[in-house]
């Protein structure tokens, strides 16, 4: 892919991620022209629009006949697009790369509404399909798409029923950090709600996870021990923190080892369903304190500079040579 395509592909995806993470009010007239116009692409009258402040609103009503009828509309969609796109397979695989994947990783606000109705439902509302048609040109004549994007650049998560279609309106608060790989956005804030919607229910989210909110503003040993998630869990500990988390659970140790090149000693534990290394930090803080943390690692390594070799992707032995690590 030339420079030139990859700027223009990264354009494409940030455009896409800042429709996905906008915080404006919805434009209410062009998102109900666009939905209207798939209702009617779909072969159905149009509808009644009532619109939402939050996804807790949303009505406690099946619509899996419904959104399965504009799914299975919206796959037919894709499929006369691939059939028109006028570039080979290798662009194609370029642009899934450069724009798709990291946006496929992204845990944007969308992700975090849990409808359960129709579990296939939110992956209607992912913008990366809609990225990837921006960047290939493909010949006229597939109806459809027009409407798709207008719907997702107006307004925010909506649920086709038979007479009325509901509309959450955007969030109002948005918090946001770099993913762990290039071009990738999560959902995240350590201090507080990361989504804040229009009528002031917040959301949680630890690194692009929906959590409750006792795991960012109140974890606990003992909550974090009795919370059957374990995806939950672990955002739990990492956000108290893991020299914390060992402290207070009483974390078996595996084996100590000094730490070579640092006046400290690296403690490996067994800690519920992960082998963590606690290490300290080279540097001193202001404070003259050095930070501890906590690193997972493969559980079958049980010895701690075996471990701490392993997170620097380097062997015992040479790791044993670092004269000093920061």
């Amino acid at each position: 892919m030339s420079v030139t395509t990859r700027r223009d592909a990264a354009s494409i995806r940030e455009d896409w991620l800042r429709v996905a993470l906008s915080t404006e009010p919805a434009d209410r007239p062009e998102a109900e022209a666009a939905i209207t116009g798939l209702y009617r692409l779909n072969g159905l009258p149009p509808p009644r629009f009532h619109w939402v402040p939050s996804p807790a609103d949303l009505p406690h009503v099946d619509a899996a006949p419904l959104t399965r009828l504009f799914s299975g509309r919206r796959r037919q969609l894709t499929r006369d697009l691939d059939a028109a796109i006028l570039v080979t397979q290798r662009r194609r695989e370029q642009v899934r790369r450069q724009v798709v994947w990291p946006l496929n990783r992204s845990r944007l606000p969308f992700r975090l509404v849990v409808y359960d109705h129709d579990r296939d439902w939110p992956d209607v509302h992912d913008v990366s399909w809609l990225a990837y048609y921006d960047c290939l040109p493909w010949a006229p004549g597939v109806d459809g798409i027009d409407l798709w994007d207008r719907a997702a650049r107006a307004g925010g998560w909506w649920v086709p029923h038979r007479q009325v279609c509901v509309v959450v309106d955007r969030p109002a608060v948005v918090h946001t950090q770099p993913g762990p790989q290039d071009g990738e956005v999560v959902v995240h804030r350590d201090d507080g709600p990361a989504v804040v919607y229009r009528d002031g229910r917040p959301a949680y989210a630890w690194r692009g996870l929906r959590v409750p909110r006792w795991v960012i503003e109140e974890p606990t040993a003992d909550r974090i021990r009795n919370e059957p998630d374990p995806d939950v869990r672990l955002a739990a500990i990492q956000r108290l923190g893991w020299p914390e988390w060992v402290d207070q659970s009483a974390a078996r140790l595996i084996a100590t080892a000094p730490d070579p090149g640092n006046d400290a000693e690296l403690h490996l534990y067994a800690a519920m369903e992960h082998t963590v290394l606690i290490v300290v930090n080279g540097t001193v803080e202001r404070d003259g304190t050095r930070r501890r943390y906590g690193l997972i690692v493969p559980d079958d390594v049980a010895d701690p500079v075996e471990a701490a070799a392993w997170t620097y992707g380097i062997t015992a032995p040479l790791y044993k040579q670092l004269v000093r690590r920061t």
